[in-house]
């Protein structure tokens, strides 16, 4: 079998997520970092909609990897319950439920959808779930060789030694404690 990287894995599901809704243009489906914030949807509406899939965790004792696939959706003043992102939700889940690959055992399980809708996302017209979902690999598919692999693409930071002069004022480190007779009686 491949050797497979967890980037490997990210993508094959990402993969198949797109090919599931290529008839859908208006989808934007991509990997995402991580987790988001107020800001990070803000950056993103105007690719809604979207399904945005992140890697959270891998357990190397289950040899399970989490993932979160994102729903991102925009309301128009047709769908002002977001129902749009409910249709995208339903049909992301059987998709999980039938990933398949040659390092993986079974497909996405113990999924998990929630709306994480609030007041604040409302007054930008957007809406996000939480699609969270698992999904099992080989015990041997992954690299795992001793003392890791050297990525060239990665740059090598060997350290920063250095002094620098910060104004002429003097440093102090004062603490005022209030000392109590303490019992342990």
């Amino acid at each position: 079998m491949k050797i497979v990287t967890l980037v490997d894995i990210r993508d094959e599901a990402v993969s198949q997520i797109k090919a599931a809704f290529e008839k859908n243009k208006k989808l934007h489906i991509a990997a995402h970092p991580g987790q988001f914030n107020e800001t990070e949807i803000k950056r993103l509406a105007n690719q809604t909609p979207a399904i945005l899939t992140s890697f959270l965790r891998y357990s190397g004792e289950e040899h399970t990897i989490d993932f979160v696939s994102w729903v991102l959706y925009r309301s128009d003043a047709k769908d002002r319950l977001y129902d749009g992102a409910l249709k995208i939700v339903s049909t992301l889940i059987p998709v999980i439920e039938n990933l398949d690959a040659p390092w993986s055992i079974g497909s996405g399980e113990r999924i998990e959808a929630e709306c994480l809708y609030s007041g604040t996302l409302d007054q930008i017209n957007i809406t996000l779930w939480a699609v969270k979902w698992k999904w099992k690999v080989t015990e041997n598919c992954l690299y795992e060789g001793e003392g890791g692999i050297l990525l060239p693409d990665l740059e090598c930071f060997e350290g920063y030694d250095a002094t620098h002069h910060i104004g002429d004022g003097v440093a102090e480190d004062n603490v005022n404690l209030e000392v109590k007779n303490a019992s342990t009686d």
